[in-house]
């Protein structure tokens, strides 16, 4: 009789949906609670140990590149060039005064992609001038537009990114008194700061000198749209 009666026991044992064990898991409430999500069981293992996503992964697709694109505006400063005086005569010798030093104001659209995790490349298209521009002066530009091309390395630190980056290209600009159109080549050494808003956008910064004209430097603030949640620093 109880040979019958334990057989029939394990046969509506046998019958019934078994939930799978694993060894990570805790009866306590205090564990990951009832709405934690899926994650996938290590099937290496005896045990049955799975393996959750870590932190910012959900916002990173790895068959997808890291792409960031940034609007926003410089603030170009450029070195005092010669001038040459309007009265002067063309029978005496023509004396060169020292002329103002000139700014602009520029549209910055700029797009990045990553090459590494650390390193990447961008490209940028500025348009100014885009401010008043005094007419009578014979070296303030009145039109600007230049392209350029950067490689540098990033990284971050708490809720900032840094960088640093090589930016080469070439700048086309118009003066008020003369007709022509001047292409002047560009090398600049630039830092970058971030600061994180959103797991997918952040406010920064720029600052950057002319390694080809003495005396010529930029600033900037630029606003980013990132690909990935925190460009990938926070797995």
């Amino acid at each position: 009789m109880s040979t019958r009666i334990a057989l029939l026991l394990w046969a509506i044992v046998a019958s019934l949906p078994l939930a799978t064990a694993h060894a990570d898991d805790l009866d306590a409430p205090t564990n990951y609670g009832e709405d934690r999500p899926p994650c996938p069981v290590d099937s290496d293992g005896a045990v049955g140990y799975r393996r959750c996503p870590r932190y910012g992964a959900w916002g990173a697709s790895l068959r997808e590149p890291y792409v960031v694109v940034a609007d926003g505006i410089n603030y170009r400063v450029f070195a005092p060039t010669p001038s040459v005086p309007v009265a002067a005569r063309t029978t005496s010798p023509v004396s060169m005064k020292q002329g103002k030093r000139n700014t602009a104001l520029t549209f910055d659209e700029r797009i990045g992609w990553g090459i590494t995790h650390h390193f990447y490349a961008a490209l940028d298209f500025e348009l100014g001038n885009l401010r008043n521009v005094d007419v009578t002066s014979s070296n303030e530009r009145d039109f600007i537009v230049d392209g350029l091309v950067s490689a540098g390395i990033r990284a971050g630190i708490g809720p900032f990114a840094i960088a640093v980056e090589l930016s080469g290209g070439a700048m086309e600009s118009s003066y008020p008194r003369d007709r022509d159109v001047h292409v002047d080549g560009m090398v600049e050494a630039r830092g970058r700061a971030d600061i994180w808003l959103a797991p997918w956008f952040t406010l920064g910064g720029a600052v950057g000198v002319s390694l080809v004209e003495h005396g010529d430097w930029m600033a900037g603030v630029y606003a980013s749209v990132h690909s990935w949640a925190f460009a990938g620093d926070r797995w």
